[in-house]
This record gives structure tokens, sequence and C-alpha cells, in this order.
């Protein structure tokens, strides 16, 4: 089958400028009381200067820098980039008089550019790689010059850019995290994402005071700088800046996270008493079942019963039961006392042998393939859905309470799902979801998904995948799943999304003329069933939805 072509428009040349002053305009009309003196300013320059100048300058926010060679910039929409630069020099929006070492000199060089100017303490070093060339250089020659000196005057200018805390904090503004950039917005003027024209609620902002703000900065920092951290010492100095609490509710959830996960590492680094003390201070799972195992390490067995019956009887997810049942016995019996065993399920099993396959190129399938090739016919189609079917089927099923325009829902043009979809009000603040139920106990189900497929096509939704989910698999589902099946697996998905949209089974196969079907998960050699896909094979059984598990050997 031939590849479709996509053609995409073509963008004007300074598309990227028309973006940018969307993302001003955007954050001066809805943030601008929370702005610093700093940034009231840039505003002010950047509206005054010449078109060039602005495009020069959204050019280098766009690349890495903060130092850019004049003789390097070639950009053909931006008539004169040495005035467009040397305005941008005028407002202070670039600088062109650092000083550096030869270290930070060398990173705007090419090696054969090092050699070139240095070649009188470069002999019979032209083999060495950049860095070590570099290293003995800068032995050399270990005083601070500017660029020009650095250069011999070769090379033309050079500019530093210093408004990128600015523009992160602009970005930050606009999208309400780190993850998202101006990307988004080419991405969708080629047509390449689609979002839902859902209403955007301006009279709630995600930062609600510029503390605000400052506290998320803090929070991103030291995740940066936990995601550095290598040693004991700097984990326990990141412990000593890390905030107790955060005013914002959703910045409060992304500081009790990072604590978990500094909390973790302190774990690693046999810091046990720092780490329990940070576990102390999060409310978000694993929070209390680590605090379990750290009193049970630390020979404090009653303490943690405690605790361990305070999880059980108040789970916050099912994950962190299962995690409470599965310690349970071992410190009742530290204990002397005598535990409740959960009742084991039993699902069906299936021990196959098969015979590896390998693609034209020789490469070995893998085995939920094998698998779905063995048993694949034109009257009972076998596909590999894992966690793609039934979460695309529950997206599109929710499609309009999940997009619905609530307070704080929604603050940008570029979301696939609502800023509020993990939290544990999710449910209670779309109280229409209830006519959504009446779907599927009225059999108007299938109607409706069906609408919203054929609707809401190639816009991007947090649960769907449109490539994925085509017209015949949907058909299929639609066919062959009973709606009380969907109903109990929807049910579990909106109890807790964030943990059950995953673990599902690898496998799904239609019995068109029965309208029937059945779920398999594939186990390779060596291979075991996860905590995530035993609590969904539970809930199957709990439930009675066919689902199986495979073992596969080979012969």
């Amino acid at each position: 089958m031939n590849t479709p072509v996509i053609s995409t428009p073509d963008l004007p040349a300074d598309y990227y400028l028309t973006n940018f002053q969307l993302l001003v305009d955007w954050v001066q009309h809805g943030y601008y009381d929370l702005l610093n003196h700093e940034e009231l300013h840039f505003l002010e320059c950047f509206q005054q200067l010449q078109r060039n100048s602005q495009c020069l300058f959204v050019r280098l926010a766009s690349r890495k820098g903060p130092f850019f060679r004049h003789d390097k910039l070639h950009y053909s929409e931006i008539d004169s980039v040495g005035q467009a630069a040397t305005e941008l020099v005028q407002v202070g929006l670039l600088s062109s008089d650092s000083l550096f070492d030869l270290k930070d000199t060398s990173n705007l060089l090419t090696k054969l550019e090092l050699i070139s100017l240095f070649n009188e303490h470069s002999q019979g070093m032209k083999q060495l790689r950049k860095e070590d060339l570099v290293s003995h250089l800068s032995q050399l020659l270990p005083e601070l010059r500017n660029w020009k000196d650095w250069t011999k005057g070769q090379f033309g200018a050079i500019y530093q850019f210093h408004s990128q805390p600015i523009i992160s904090n602009f970005l930050l503004l606009f999208f309400g995290n780190t993850h998202q950039n101006l990307t988004e917005f080419v991405l969708q003027d080629l047509g390449l994402f689609r979002y839902e024209n859902y209403i955007i609620d301006r009279q709630h902002r995600i930062f609600k005071s510029r503390d605000e703000l400052e506290q998320y900065r803090q929070l991103i920092i030291l995740r940066e700088n936990l995601e550095q951290a290598t040693s004991a010492k700097q984990l326990i100095q990141i412990a000593g800046e890390f905030p107790i609490s955060c005013t914002n509710e959703k910045l409060e959830r992304r500081r009790a996270r990072l604590c978990n996960q500094l909390a973790y590492r302190l774990e690693q680094a046999n810091q046990h008493q720092l780490a329990l003390q940070l576990y102390n201070q999060s409310h978000l799972p694993p929070a209390r079942e680590r605090r379990i195992r750290l009193l049970e390490k630390q020979g404090e067995f009653l303490s943690a019963w405690t605790l361990l019956n305070e999880v059980i009887k108040t789970p916050c997810n099912e994950q962190e039961l299962q995690s409470a049942q599965r310690i349970s016995p071992r410190l009742a019996k530290k204990l002397g006392m005598v535990a409740t065993k959960k009742k084991t399920s039993s699902i069906f099993e299936r021990q196959v042998k098969l015979s590896q396959l390998f693609d034209e190129q020789g490469r070995a399938l893998c085995v939920e393939d094998i698998v779905r090739q063995s048993i694949h016919t034109a009257e009972s189609p076998c596909f590999y859905v894992e966690n793609l079917l039934l979460t695309g089927l529950f997206g599109l099923w929710l499609w309009p309470e999940m997009f619905r325009g609530i307070e704080g829902a929604f603050a940008n043009p570029f979301q696939s799902a609502p800023l509020d979809l993990y939290q544990e009000n999710f449910v209670a603040a779309r109280p229409n979801i209830d006519q959504l139920w009446l779907l599927l106990e009225n059999n108007q189900y299938a109607d409706h998904v069906r609408l919203f497929w054929q609707e809401k096509n190639g816009i991007a939704n947090h649960f769907v995948n449109w490539q994925f989910l085509d017209r015949e698999l949907l058909e299929l589902a639609l066919l062959c799943i009973p709606v009380a099946n969907l109903k109990s697996i929807f049910e579990r998905l909106l109890f807790d999304i964030k943990n059950n949209r995953n673990g599902l089974p690898d496998l799904i196969q239609f019995y068109p003329e029965t309208a029937s079907y059945r779920m398999i998960e594939v186990k390779g050699p060596g291979d075991r069933i996860q905590d995530n896909q035993q609590r969904w094979l539970d809930y199957f059984i709990q439930k009675m939805i066919p689902a199986e598990v495979w073992y596969v050997s080979w012969q």
C-alpha cells in the first residue's frame, strides 16, 4: 500500500513573529499585573522595535544561546541582520562586549578555527579531540578576553542574548507547564496538530499571584538540580532548599510529586531519616507506602502497622491498596499477628509453544505479534491494541464532558485534555457525566461514539490515537464488546484515570458472527504480570469480562 503524501501549507517567512506576538499579547492581556519591572520594560522595548529587529530577536530566542556569531546569522526575511542587531544592542536586548575565557570561546568555534587561531600553541595536536585541545589551550591561556581579541577580529561581532528568563516566564504563563513551547503554534499552522475549540477560562488564571509563579520557577530549578544530582551531599542540599508547601492546589500537587522523587533518591543514598521527613510532607502516593517500608526497615513495626491499616482502610487508589496488602503478611508476622489474606483471583491461563518469526530484514518479531498472527483469521480478526483501543473508546465517549468549559480547565489553545484531568474532583466538577452513563444504559452509546469519531477526527484528545483507531477497528469494537463490559471498564478508568489508563491486555480478538470477543495478555519467556496488569485482570474476573493470559515458550 502506498503511503499517502500529506501536503502542508506554505507559511509566511515571518510566521514565527506572528506567533511570538500572539504570546506577548496574551501575557500582556492576562497577566500584566503579575509582571515585574524587567518584564514590563521588555514589553515596551519589543513593541517599539523595527520589524526586522523583532524578527531577529525571535529567531535568536528560538536558538540555543546565549551567544551568537554575527557571521552565522543568515535569514532571508531580514533585510539587514547587522542593523537589526545594532538596534537590539541599543535597547539592551543584546550585548556585544562580553568577556570570555578560552573554554567559553571554544564553544563558538570549530576545531579547525581553534587550530588556525592558536597555531603556535597547537603544534602536533591536530589529532586530538576538540575537548582535549581546548583543555590544553586553556592551561596555556587562562585569562579573560573579549571575542575580538580571542579571534583577532577574524569572525566579526558576537552577541549575547539576555531575555531567555523573560521568555521562559511568558511561556509558563501562557501554557501553564514547561513541556510546551512555541513549536505548538507551528505544528498547528502546518495542520499537523488540531485542537478542540473549547472555552478558555480567562477569569480563572493558572497563576493568581507573582508568588505562585516564583514558586513554580523554584520547583523547576529543584527538579533540574535533582536530575543532575549524583551524590548524597547534593541530594541533602536540595532537600534543604525544598519548600514545605505551596499556596496553589496545582502547585502543591507538583511539589508533592517532586517531594516523592527526592525522597526516593535519598532512600537510595541511605539517607532514610531525611527521606522519611520528606515523605511526611507529601499527600500523594506512594508516600505512605514508602513511609511504611522505611519504618519497617528501622524496626518501628508498630508505627508501620498503624500506617498500613490506615492505608488499607482509606487507600488513595488501587495501586496503594495493592502495595499495602502485599506488605501486610510480612509485617504482621514480625508483630506476631495474623494478617487477613487477600483472596486470590484466577484468570484463565494458557501455556503455548510457538516458533519465533522474523521480518524481511531478519529481525525477530515481538512475541505479541507472533501470537496475534497465530490466531488471526478473516472470521476472527485479532489486533494488537494494548492501552489504545479501550482508552480510545473512553475518550470518544467522554468527549463532550472532557472538553466542557469549566473553571480552570483550559488556559491556552493547545490542550489535548483539561488541566484537572488527573485531579480527584474531575468527575464531581462535571455532573453531566451522568448523561453519558445514560447513553450506555439506553443503548445510544454506539451512535454517540460514531458521531464524535466522525466530527472530531484528527483533533487532539489525550486518549484517542487517530492513526490507530480507524473505522474498521471502531466498528468491530462497537459490534463485539457488550455495553455492560464497556460501562465497567469506563467506571474503573474514571475512578483513577492516571493509573488505570495503563495495564490493559496486549491483544483483542473479535468474533463478529457471535458479536463477542476476548482480550489476551501475552507474556514471553521470563516475563511476568505487572502490578497494574494484575489489577485489571482481577477486575475483569470480578466483572466477568473475557480476558486470558498466554505464557509463550519457543519450540
